[in-house]
């Protein structure tokens, strides 16, 4: 079991669970992870009886679970954990889709091999699946000085890192709040992608993208080198 060390009460991070009695697989799952901004803490179980353990000691966002597993099978795990949980299955069976719908946890399935651009996908969903901070409604509360302040999604156009605040551009107004880019990431819908280090973009709002950076209204925003390639792969998967 591999794990990093978080502080449990934060609820910004996102905890990952990966469950495969293949080391090599689980050691390419937690590569993936590592490379998505909201998976903070990972751990890793090679025993489906472990994992059953450990699902009921702590909490994860996230179980990457193994179908196939030798000593209990991931169906028999997805009947034990509750309907809240959320679980991306890993299967080498090409026909489990059909099955995946009858257990509500699962929001996707990967089939061996994984390759990073599927993986990405099934993150997505539930990245989408798990705007757990952003009630049905669209929208949510910013603290600005002695003030809440009601924030609509759909109008935001983008946020901006200034130091330890947040500023959040909109059509009709700006909110400024401290916080930080890490922090406010998992609390966004999947239509926000980070473009700079010190900006996250609303897709829908986006005009036109060129090398003079991203078009939103009348503004100009950068598009990093670090930042471009996830950014135009969201525009692609968001299309």
């Amino acid at each position: 079991m591999n794990d990093k060390t978080i502080k449990q009460t934060d609820k910004n991070y996102m905890r990952c669970l990966i469950v495969d009695d293949d080391p090599l697989i689980c050691d390419l799952l937690e590569h993936f992870c590592s490379k998505i901004d909201v998976i903070l803490e990972v751990t890793i179980s090679h025993s489906g009886f472990e994992s059953v353990s450990l699902i009921n000691q702590n909490h994860f966002d996230l179980i990457l679970l193994d179908y196939d597993l030798p000593d209990i099978t991931g169906k028999k795990i997805l009947s034990i954990l509750n309907k809240e949980a959320l679980v991306i299955m890993i299967t080498s069976n090409k026909e489990f889709g059909h099955e995946s719908y009858n257990y509500p946890q699962i929001i996707d399935y990967l089939v061996k091999p994984i390759e990073f651009d599927r993986f990405y996908k099934a993150i997505d969903k539930f990245k989408m699946k798990n705007s757990h901070n952003i009630n049905s409604n669209g929208f949510f509360f910013l603290k600005e000085g002695n003030s809440l302040i009601k924030v609509l999604t759909k109008d935001i156009l983008y946020i901006k890192s200034a130091g330890n605040y947040l500023e959040f551009f909109m059509l009709n107004k700006k909110v400024m709040t401290i916080m930080t880019i890490k922090e406010i990431t998992s609390k966004l819908p999947s239509n926000f992608q980070q473009s700079h280090r010190s900006y996250i973009v609303n897709i829908n709002m986006v005009d036109k993208v060129s090398t003079h950076g991203i078009s939103i209204l009348n503004e100009t925003l950068p598009l990093s080198k670090t930042y471009e390639y996830e950014f135009l792969k969201k525009i692609n998967l968001l299309s």
